[in-house]
């Protein structure tokens, strides 16, 4: 394919996407890298005279603009945000083996992960619905879904299973047509994107099943009565926190929370899902990958300086 047919062909698929409701930006040509500053070198000027913002924010989904932005004859890939675009992607990977001199990679003695996500619906009990589905230049395949109302998914590496990935909030995936130097990602099901079902919403806030992953993963603890006190009023009032003092109150929140967690009376997990379903109570997606940064910077920072424990009373922080 001439160079000006791909980009033509790719203009076209990105305008497809646009046409069904999802948010695209472009990526450098024959990659997966989005084209944008990353935080660390952004200038703060344009539309980050306030602060960075992320490709995420600024993808689209007006066709006219999408046409327009493909219309330089570049071969741009195409990014789809499946965050805002109410979607959420299953990327399931084959094994890769390590790098000359590395350890073994995690993953890569287990099964394909289209196989994995086959045993873990048997497991489960399933369904695993025909739904959109592409063929990857690595040969696997990626599972495209409607993410159920009221969810906010976050991208995943290697948690619902060793070879599987997920693309949710704060992440993307390549739209097919897409180029990179190892083939095309290819449309293999064009069945509209059906609801994520129940069970691989929970494989993906869960810890990870030892049987899944390939590594014993600990249960997510129940915290005591004290430390969920504590968990529900940080989280209470992030969730109430009205715009202007957000970011300094959810820094501050999490922080209280990391000490708990290092002071081995909270779940880290549990303390992250639980900041971030406040955070959702704000409805500001646009700012998801910046909260969920805060979030997760903020406690391990109050994980570092653990809060002391009054062992004369089980459960009580000193």
């Amino acid at each position: 394919m001439t160079s000006s047919a791909q980009s033509a062909a790719l203009r076209a698929a990105a305008m497809e996407m646009a046409g069904r409701g999802w948010k695209v930006f472009p990526c450098r040509p024959g990659s997966k890298a989005a084209l944008w500053h990353r935080q660390e070198h952004c200038r703060g000027g344009g539309v980050c005279a306030d602060g960075h913002v992320t490709p995420e924010s600024l993808a689209t989904s007006d066709v006219e603009r999408v046409a327009a932005r493909w219309s330089d004859g570049v071969a741009y890939n195409i990014a789809v945000y499946p965050g805002p675009s109410g979607l959420f992607i299953l990327d399931c990977d084959i094994p890769k083996a390590a790098r000359p001199g590395q350890p073994p990679a995690r993953g890569e003695h287990d099964p394909d992960g289209w196989t994995q996500l086959q045993a873990l619906a048997g497991q489960r009990g399933g369904p695993l619905p025909d739904t959109f589905t592409l063929a990857t230049p690595s040969g696997g395949r990626q599972l495209w879904f409607t993410a159920p109302p009221g969810t906010l998914l976050r991208g995943t590496v290697k948690h619902v299973a060793t070879n599987i990935d997920s693309r949710g909030w704060g992440t993307y995936g390549l739209a097919p047509g897409c180029v990179l130097l190892n083939g095309a990602y290819e449309l293999i099901d064009d069945t509209d994107p059906v609801e994520l079902p129940g069970w691989l919403v929970q494989a993906n806030v869960e810890r990870a099943s030892g049987a899944i992953s390939g590594r014993p993963e600990k249960p997510v603890a129940a915290p005591d009565a004290y430390t969920a006190r504590a968990v529900r009023a940080e989280c209470d009032r992030v969730a109430s926190e009205p715009p202007g003092r957000r970011n300094k109150v959810l820094s501050t929140a999490a922080y209280a929370l990391g000490q708990l967690v290092g002071a081995e009376v909270l779940d880290r997990e549990h303390a992250r899902a639980e900041l971030e379903t406040a955070v959702a109570a704000w409805n500001t997606p646009a700012s998801w990958a910046k909260d969920t940064g805060v979030i997760a910077t903020s406690l391990a920072a109050g994980e570092g300086n653990p809060r002391r424990i009054n062992r004369r009373g089980p459960g009580r922080a000193a």
